[in-house]
């Protein structure tokens, strides 16, 4: 099975989060609100709507002019009286506008009316019906038929008004946007168009179609060029809060990972404490762990480990156990024997007996080994009874026992030798029926820093014991160390 990591998860983890993020800021991108075509957004302009207005009223004055009577006899009498009286009338009427008659057949001003800068366009006048026509100096002229009462037509009604706030209608012309382009137009010949004013960016121009608005009523147009956002602008903020999305993720993650990382660590490194402290036959009070994952199998392990531990603790213990008088065995008293050795160099004293039961093998002979075992375990039980506990008891083998006092000097020993003995029970039984006289003989030494070898206090004890057993039982010898 391929080996993982956190840091493997952490990264699968992000790179997740990352497209996640992608699909929806790309779902964001596709439902935002579309922008509004060019002439929902520019409508129709202020200067739109006040041109139509003059066209408009030019053209109402224009027919109640051409049916007016005065009118129609200054056309049928071509009277100059009677044309100047009709001429000075609509004089009076309107200052700003100039109103001009034509005769139909030969295209003759009639007397009276002044053409100014209008001559021009009485080459044009009447074609096509009604019509609007303008120049370059932001005039605006209109043209109306007069009809006699015949029917027949007679020419034709001019009326011509500046429109001097053209310019300023342009410039406050609502542009969709700052960088867009607008031109006020009036139409030529064909396709073509003369332009008249513009304002905005005309670089767009070239690569743009632009919209255009009439202005009824007039010659004019005006048309809007809108720049086209590219592709790339439009997406780049998009673009841009999906980087940042994806660095706050990576950021969180790396994060998460790192204090996830670095806690599993920690509990592992517990369990690794756990691991040596159950091999060292130990266990602490308390292992902490941060993640609760881990605490459930810890505490298994604890509890097994007590176990475990437990059962090591009572093996080791039978094994330094003597099974019968239940006193250290021979291998203890070794094991000690050698731990206080190495202390005397620091200037400690300790002191040994060594004790043999009397008359044991008589007992055995006599009333067996079943009173021979009980006798050795009444000899333990009384020992642990009338020593102190920081004295160390053994049984060496057969009925031979040895009591070690610890940092104990030899005249000290033989006054706790001496309660012992006095403290033994007189005797004990060992069967129903069979009691026992309990007597022991001893032989006393002391650990000393010029022995070479460990168990040269035992030999000199030794020694004692066999004076001891010599001399008539029942009694205890010492002998010191040279």
């Amino acid at each position: 099975m391929p080996h993982t990591s956190i840091s493997r998860f952490g990264l699968i983890l992000a790179a997740a989060l990352v497209l996640l993020a992608g699909l929806v800021t790309s779902a964001i991108f596709l439902t935002r609100p579309q922008a509004q075509t060019v002439p929902e957004e520019l409508g129709k302009p202020v200067m739109a709507a006040q041109i139509e207005f003059l066209a408009d009223a030019m053209k109402r004055s224009a027919a109640r002019i051409a049916a007016h009577p005065q009118t129609l006899a200054c056309f049928a009498s071509a009277s100059p009286d009677v044309c100047q009286a009709q001429a000075a009338n609509l004089q009076a009427l309107n200052q700003d506008a100039t109103v001009l008659f034509v005769t139909e057949g030969q295209r003759q001003l009639l007397p009276g009316f002044l053409p100014g800068d209008t001559r021009k366009l009485l080459a044009n006048a009447g074609r096509g019906g009604s019509g609007a026509t303008a120049t370059a100096t932001f005039n605006l002229s209109l043209s109306h038929p007069v009809t006699g009462a015949d029917g027949k037509r007679l020419g034709y009604v001019i009326v011509e008004q500046s429109v001097p706030q053209l310019q300023a209608l342009f410039d406050t012309l609502p542009l969709p946007d700052a960088a867009a382009y607008a031109e006020l137009q009036q139409s030529g010949g064909g396709d073509s168009a003369m332009v008249l004013m513009r304002r905005g960016n005309q670089a767009i121009k070239r690569n743009v179609r632009p919209t255009l608005i009439a202005l009824a009523g007039t010659p004019w147009q005006i048309a809007v060029w809108r720049p086209i956002t590219p592709v790339v602008e439009s997406i780049a903020p998009y673009l841009l809060g999906w980087l940042v999305a994806s660095l706050v993720i990576a950021i969180l993650v790396a994060a998460t990972i790192l204090a996830v990382r670095n806690r599993v660590a920690d509990n592992l490194r517990t369990l690794v404490k756990f691991t040596n402290d159950l091999r060292q036959q130990r266990l602490r009070a308390d292992y902490p762990v941060s993640l609760a994952e881990f605490q459930t199998p810890l505490e298994t392990m604890l509890k097994l480990g007590k176990v475990m531990l437990g059962k090591q603790k009572e093996v080791s213990s039978q094994a330094r156990i003597d099974h019968l008088s239940k006193v250290n065995n021979r291998r203890s008293f070794d094991e000690k024997q050698k731990e206080l050795f190495g202390t005397l160099k620091d200037g400690w004293t300790h002191s040994l007996l060594i004790l043999d039961i009397d008359n044991f093998k008589q007992v055995n002979d006599t009333f067996g080994h079943e009173a021979g075992d009980q006798l050795i375990i009444k000899f333990g039980n009384a020992l642990k009874a009338c020593l102190r506990n920081s004295d160390f008891i053994a049984r060496l083998g057969g009925d031979e026992f040895c009591v070690v006092f610890p940092y104990t000097p030899l005249d000290r020993a033989q006054e706790l030798a001496e309660r012992l003995r006095a403290k033994m029970p007189e005797s004990v039984e060992l069967i129903p029926g069979v009691t026992q006289k309990l007597s022991w003989s001893g032989g006393m030494s002391e650990f000393s820093r010029d022995d070479r070898e460990e168990n040269e206090a035992l030999a000199r004890a030794d020694a004692a014991l066999l004076e001891a057993k010599r001399g008539g039982r029942n009694a205890t010898r010492v002998r010191a160390a040279a």
